[in-house]
């Protein structure tokens, strides 16, 4: 479809695209959070009548006010957000506009606060951070930032002066919902996803080279679930470690379920794509034409979060990375014909 498309046109498209989803889900989310956070009853009216009337929509309403829109679980929304990241920070590159400056990267962060999702926010905060570093290099954009950490401030006074005590107290449980190992043996959540990873890593080191065969280390990590992650864990008992169940069991993370499937060779034979594409990121950002250069820090930093996301999934549904190595294909494309 793109190929014979301009890389202003295939930045501004894709990014459009990404701005409308993330407008829909301003709208929608805006009453999610009414009353999935702040308990407003009659903002519940709005998305149930969304939900009957829009086919992909199904509202779920979450305990804590966590809210996932369009998405069925928080972190498939987290994902969402960090798909459409980078493309959103780099409104701070092309507008002058205030509003289209900044509403897409705090619309970002704030769904990502929103969310719940422990990894969105650390991966978005980090992606988002580098992003910022980025900035700093350049003079213009320093004075940028001040606007940017102006308008970040905006924001928090005005959610602090409408409910102070509930936002104070929300962050506090945030902070402490990522400290993974403190909350270890009390967390649920926590207990599956390492207790899954650590199962992959035994089958890994029973078949290390080639691994036990794609699609197969569910059937060989279930002897090695650690008892500290089943003990007082019913997502073991109504799920993993139940036969009645057809659900086939998650490894949580893409990286040890190579590693298990493929062994040491799948594994590098994969990772040497992830770094190659991120090579190629480098590439391009050394550009001397704008556009390419800011389609390549968009698609550097969603790839960055994805690449991290996938610490804690290991499907290799990502669709957003899909899309950012098809673009990065049509630039590197576009370098050979200049060559040639």
């Amino acid at each position: 479809v793109i190929q014979n498309w301009t890389i202003t046109k295939i930045f501004f498209t894709i990014r459009r695209i990404f701005l409308f989803s993330l407008l829909f889900a301003s709208f929608y989310g805006f009453f999610e959070i009414l009353y999935s956070y702040f308990g407003i009853y009659p903002a519940r009216y709005v998305t149930d009548l969304l939900g009957n009337i829009i086919p992909f929509i199904k509202p779920y309403y979450h305990q804590g006010g966590r809210i996932s829109v369009f998405a069925y679980e928080p972190p498939f929304f987290a994902i969402y957000l960090i798909t459409i990241s980078g493309w959103m920070f780099s409104y701070i590159l092309t507008e002058n506009n205030i509003i289209k400056k900044l509403y897409p990267s705090i619309a970002v962060l704030g769904f990502t606060f929103f969310s719940g999702s422990r990894t969105g926010l650390l991966v978005i905060f980090f992606i988002f951070t580098l992003f910022i570093f980025y900035l700093y290099k350049n003079n213009f954009y320093r004075k940028q930032l001040n606007i940017l950490f102006f308008g970040f401030f905006i924001i928090i006074f005005s959610s602090l002066a409408f409910n102070a005590e509930k936002l104070i107290y929300s962050i506090n449980q945030k902070v402490e919902s990522l400290n993974f190992v403190g909350n270890l043996k009390t967390d649920v959540s926590n207990k599956t996803r390492f207790g899954m990873q650590y199962a992959s890593i035994q089958v890994f080191k029973e078949n290390p080279i080639f691994g036990v065969g794609f699609g197969q280390q569910v059937y060989h990590s279930r002897f090695h679930y650690p008892r500290w992650s089943t003990i007082n864990n019913w997502e073991f008992k109504e799920f993993y470690n139940n036969k009645k169940d057809p659900s086939f069991p998650p490894g949580y993370n893409i990286y040890t379920r190579l590693l298990a499937e493929l062994g040491i060779v799948g594994f590098l034979s994969w990772m040497s794509i992830l770094l190659y594409s991120l090579f190629l990121c480098y590439k391009f950002l050394q550009s001397t034409d704008f556009y390419t250069k800011v389609l390549a820090i968009s698609i550097t930093i969603s790839l960055i979060g994805l690449y991290i996301n996938w610490l804690q999934i290991d499907t290799f549904r990502l669709y957003g990375v899909w899309l950012n190595f098809v673009v990065l294909m049509f630039l590197q494309h576009k370098v050979y014909q200049k060559n040639e």
